[in-house]
């Protein structure tokens, strides 16, 4: 299973049922086609980056531009089929939802940068701080095995340098 992130923009003044409604019945499709729905997140209303045109006007105002929506985001992990249903649920409630958008959150970049750890510099510094770990412990080890303190055996490396 992949694990998606989709993006929903929604009218502003949608009734609060209407989109519970929506995303229970998104989460149920996903839930019956063997997926997990890990969240469901309502940002808020927000204003959009640009003028979004709407496919139909609506009914009780009649307008057809907005320049603010609700931003809804849904995480779940599914099969590629499953998604292309979501995608059409979503589409047929053209009077709720002005624009959709899947996201794939893991990529393939994220699984090289796991296998070429020399290649990641984030990875680089957790092995620099490991060997330094495992040094002062090893350091540590044999000063008590030798009954020299720690600052002793420092200092006497200091010397030798």
């Amino acid at each position: 299973m992949v694990f998606y992130e989709c993006l929903v923009f929604t009218k502003q003044h949608t009734h609060f049922h209407k989109l519970t409604s929506l995303m229970k019945q998104v989460s149920h499709k996903i839930v019956d086609n063997g997926g997990i729905v890990r969240s469901i997140q309502n940002h808020g209303i927000r204003k959009f980056p640009h003028r979004v045109k709407a496919k139909h006007p609506d009914f009780q105002t009649g307008q057809r531009y907005y320049e603010k929506g609700r931003y809804v985001s849904i995480y779940y992990d599914a099969n590629p089929g499953s998604l292309k249903e979501v995608e059409k649920i979503l589409d047929l409630n053209d009077s709720i939802v002005l624009r959709q958008s899947h996201l794939k959150v893991r990529s393939k970049l994220d699984w090289i940068a796991m296998e070429r750890i020399d290649k990641s510099p984030y990875m680089e510094q957790v092995l620099k701080e490991e060997k330094a770990k495992e040094a002062a412990q090893e350091l540590e080890e044999m000063a008590i095995a030798t009954g020299v303190t720690a600052g002793d055996m420092a200092s006497e490396s200091m010397k030798e340098d």
